[in-house]
């Protein structure tokens, strides 16, 4: 009898701990949060950086990734954005990648984009103001946004998985 409880005991264990390594837990953070927003920001050529994007209505589905120039996870995380950039134009997938340079100068920003080549919108928040609206706290962190509603955030580099799940995830809102 006392094997067959130390049998149950061990399986119970392996069980156990195959399911926490195994199970991903996602490390997207429920927000849920209306925003009203109404933005003229910088568009980031590299160059002559003279064109406004005015960020007011946020319909549809759109990810939004506050960076800065000087951050390490910035720069390792626009590969990633790049590949999801493809595949939303490959796979005509409803949703836009806005990134907003926060924390940096112009001309910071401005080399930033030459060098590391962000294949999706670049903006600079010459007012730095917007990342009060969305609860910036430090970079990089991505918003997922639908209608003009934050409903996830995620904090730290991303990786072309977590864009995926947090796409999926918003636009099941």
């Amino acid at each position: 009898m006392k094997f067959f409880h130390f049998a149950f005991f061990v399986i119970l264990i392996i069980s156990a701990s195959y399911n926490l390594t195994n199970a991903a837990p996602s490390r997207l953070i429920s927000y849920n949060k209306a925003i009203n927003i109404d933005y003229e920001l910088i568009k980031l050529d590299g160059f002559k950086n003279d064109q406004t994007y005015t960020l007011r209505n946020l319909d549809g589905l759109v990810i939004i990734n506050f960076w800065s120039s000087w951050c390490g996870p910035c720069i390792a995380e626009i590969a990633e954005l790049n590949k999801f950039q493809k595949r939303i134009h490959e796979e005509t997938l409803d949703v836009k990648i806005i990134g907003i340079n926060i924390f940096d100068d112009i001309k910071d920003a401005s080399r930033f984009k030459i060098k590391y080549n962000p294949t999706f919108q670049t903006l600079f928040d010459k007012h730095r103001t917007i990342p009060i609206d969305f609860g910036v706290v430090g970079v990089p962190e991505t918003y997922f946004v639908k209608d003009n509603t934050i409903f996830f955030k995620y904090i730290g580099k991303v990786t072309e998985e977590i864009l995926d799940e947090g796409y999926r995830r918003t636009k099941n809102e």
